[in-house]
């Protein structure tokens, strides 16, 4: 009997703990890190760069207010992308050039960080950020002006 009122207070526990979990209204979130090396020339020889892109994902959740039920299905809504773009032109394990990077993710977004002859490109879908490591600025067409967000620092702290 004391085995039994055990496994049946567990159990309850359980499905009170996972039903109040799913009826939550926290966003999920994601972390990650990309780091790249690329090269540009210079004076006739290859120059090593590195990049490292931080990236943080919120996605926001919220119940449909449409429905009148007691089973209410989460409103996905796009999430906050932010990525911070570390870049060390000179190699030397210390980065010289910060931007942080703010976008709406939706479903089908592809990211890709790719080499120019000038430095590096963010890519996401047909919308493009190009980094020109030398004179170390970066550049948006002006079609993806309020697709992107930057804002940029020399150091950190």
């Amino acid at each position: 009997m004391k085995t039994l009122t055990t496994l049946l207070s567990i159990s309850m526990l359980l499905w009170f703990g996972f039903n109040s979990y799913g009826q939550s209204n926290n966003p999920g979130l994601m972390n990650a890190t990309i780091h790249k090396t690329f090269s540009i020339e210079e004076n006739g020889a290859e120059k090593p760069f590195n990049i490292k892109v931080m990236e943080h994902r919120n996605y926001p959740m919220a119940f449909d207010k449409n429905k009148k039920t007691e089973n209410l299905d989460r409103d996905s809504k796009p999430a906050l992308v932010t990525k911070l773009i570390a870049v060390d032109s000179n190699n030397d394990k210390e980065y010289e050039h910060y931007m942080v990077l703010k976008y709406r993710r939706s479903v089908t977004d592809d990211f890709s960080v790719v080499a120019t002859d000038k430095g590096f490109a963010v890519k996401v879908n047909d919308r493009t950020m190009k980094y020109f490591v030398k004179e170390g600025i970066y550049f948006i067409d002006n079609k993806d002006q309020d697709f992107f967000s930057v804002e940029e620092f020399r150091e950190i702290g």
